[in-house]
C-alpha cells in the first residue's frame, strides 16, 4: 500500500518537476537574451547607432567568413562571456564551440562544421542595410514592436553541412533568424523556428524588452493553413515586404500576436 502510493505521488510530481526546470532554462535563457541584448546596445552606443557590421549584404553579395559573423564582433569588449551565445534547453549545446579551431592549419573561429552561437539577429537588420551596417537608432521607428534577435533551433537537427563554402551551418552559425520557412531552391532542410520553451522561445526587441513568444500556435497554423503575408507590417506605409515578395515568396513566420514585426513602415533604400 505504501509502495503505491509513493508509485502515485511521484507520477503525479515528475511531471510539474520536468515543468518546472524546463521555466528554469527558460529563465536563464532570457537572461542570455538580455545579456546579448546589451552587448549589442553597448556597441551600438559607441558606434553612434550602428550594428556590428557584416562584409555580406543584400547590397554586396561577397561571401563571409564564419569569424566575420556579428557575434564575434561583441567578444570579448562588449560580451565578456560567450557562455551566453549557447541556451541552456538547446538540445544540441553540448557541441557547441565558440572558437570552431579548424584543423589543420590550428585557425580560430573558421570550423563551419560546428556551431558556435544558438541567438539570431533579425534578417531583415542582418543584411538589408546599408554597405556595412545598419543604424537602429536612424531607421527604426518602433522598437518596441520590431524583433532584433531571438533564439534559434532547429531542435530536431544539427546540420554540419555549410551554406555556402563560408557560412556556417544553418541557422545557428549565420548568427540570423529568417522572415520564412527558410526553404529555397537549393535548401530544403530544417529551419530555425523551435517551440523548445514549452511552446515558446524568447525574443528580444529593438527597445530591450524580452518577450517569451508561443511559436507553437505559428507553427500548427502554417500546417493548418500555410504560410500568409505578414501584411500587418505595412502599418506605417509601404512596407519592404510587400515590394520586395510577391505571390508564392510572399510569406513569413508571423508574431503578430505578439505585436511583434520584423519591419514595420517603409523600409530605407540604399544605392
Amino acid at each position: 500500500m505504501v509502495v503505491a502510493i509513493i508509485a502515485l505521488l511521484i507520477s503525479i510530481l515528475l511531471p510539474s518537476i520536468r515543468r518546472a526546470r524546463e521555466l528554469a532554462k527558460a529563465v536563464v535563457c532570457s537572461s542570455n537574451t538580455k545579456q546579448v541584448f546589451t552587448g549589442l546596445m553597448t556597441y551600438q552606443l559607441n558606434f553612434k547607432g550602428y550594428m556590428p557590421p557584416n562584409l555580406w549584404s543584400e547590397w554586396n553579395w561577397a561571401p563571409v567568413a564564419k569569424k566575420d559573423l556579428w557575434f564575434y564582433k561583441l567578444y570579448p569588449r562588449y560580451l565578456g562571456d560567450p557562455a551566453v551565445y549557447v541556451c541552456p534547453a538547446d538540445p544540441f549545446r553540448d557541441q557547441f564551440d565558440f572558437e570552431a579551431i579548424k584543423q589543420p592549419g590550428n585557425v580560430k573561429r573558421a570550423n563551419t562544421a560546428v556551431p558556435s552561437c544558438g541567438y539570431g539577429l533579425n534578417y531583415v537588420l542582418r543584411h538589408f542595410h546599408e554597405p556595412e551596417s545598419f543604424n537602429v537608432e536612424r531607421y527604426v521607428k518602433r522598437p518596441g514592436n520590431t524583433i532584433l534577435m531571438a533564439e534559434v533551433g532547429p531542435d530536431d537537427a544539427l546540420l554540419t553541412v555549410p551554406l555556402s563554402g563560408t557560412m556556417g551551418q544553418p541557422w545557428r552559425d549565420g548568427g540570423r533568424i529568417v522572415w520564412d520557412d527558410g526553404a529555397r531552391s537549393w535548401y530544403s532542410g530544417p529551419t530555425w523556428l523551435t517551440t523548445r520553451h514549452l511552446g515558446a522561445i524568447n525574443m528580444a526587441s529593438v527597445d530591450g524588452a524580452i518577450h517569451r513568444v508561443r511559436t507553437i500556435d505559428v507553427i500548427r497554423k502554417i500546417k493548418e493553413e500555410g504560410f500568409k503575408p505578414q501584411y500587418p507590417d505595412c502599418a506605417l506605409g509601404d512596407c519592404f515586404f510587400c515590394n520586395y515578395h510577391s505571390g508564392a515568396d510572399a510569406r513569413h513566420y508571423n508574431f503578430s500576436h505578439a505585436k511583434l514585426y520584423w519591419w514595420v513602415g517603409r523600409y530605407p533604400s540604399y544605392p
